[in-house]
This record gives C-alpha cells, structure tokens and sequence, in this order.
C-alpha cells in the first residue's frame, strides 16, 4: 500500500518515508554540512553567528542540536533560547528552572484532578 502524503515544509506531494520530501531532506542535509563546516573552523561561534555566516536559519539549527546531530558541549558559546522564558540553554527545550516550574504545576493539576475524581465518584450511577 503507498503511503502519499503532503511534505511539511513546501506542501509538495510524495512518497511518505519521512516527514518531508526527498527535496526538502537534501536541503536540510546540505544545511547540516554547511553548519558542521562552519562550527570546526569557528567553535566559539554563536548560533546567531552561524546562521548569518552560513544562511541556515536559527530554528533549522535548534533542530539539529536538540535531535543531537551537533553536540553543543564542543562549542561554548553555541546557545539557543528557553521555549519558556527565553533564557540561554544548551540542551532540551526549557531551562532548569521553568522545567521545575513545570513539573510542580503538573504535580498540581494531577492532584486536583484526584481530588476532583473523588468529590464526584459518590454520584449515584444508572444502568441503561
């Protein structure tokens, strides 16, 4: 069975083996050996300057540090910005303080579910 479907980035119909097409994969790998070239002669370069100097832009390389194709811990200054905040980080997509912002906010959302559930499970059910 062929499995056609719409690329993500320019809409164009394909083969689906992956998310986008065969176009659009060469010219994010292309992309991925212009960054790499870029960051072996500059390490202390930014990502910023990476993506004035290679024309890739900041997200195509946020993608490729965060599905570890480029391993930041080589490059000092090689920084993107927290999804929630906007502060500095080098790996995940939040930093560590909103990540414990997170998880104590979801703690609570769960307990109140809990106790949600329990104030309504005294309800008297019918059967159809």
């Amino acid at each position: 069975m062929t499995n056609l479907g719409n690329c993500v980035r320019c809409g164009k119909l394909f083969l689906k083996i992956r998310d986008i097409c065969q176009d659009c994969y060469q010219k994010q790998e292309d992309n991925f050996v212009l960054v790499n070239d870029y960051l072996r002669n500059h390490k202390n370069g930014t990502i910023q300057e990476v993506s004035e100097e290679t024309g890739v832009s900041i997200a195509q390389i946020r993608q490729f540090i965060l599905a570890k194709r480029i391993q930041v811990n080589y490059f000092p200054n090689l920084t993107y910005p927290c999804d929630t905040c906007g502060s500095q980080i080098k790996e995940g997509k939040n930093c560590q303080s909103c990540m414990v912002t997170i998880n104590e906010l979801s703690k609570q959302v769960e307990k109140s579910l809990v106790k949600e559930e329990k104030t309504t499970s005294h309800a008297y059910k019918t059967r159809m």
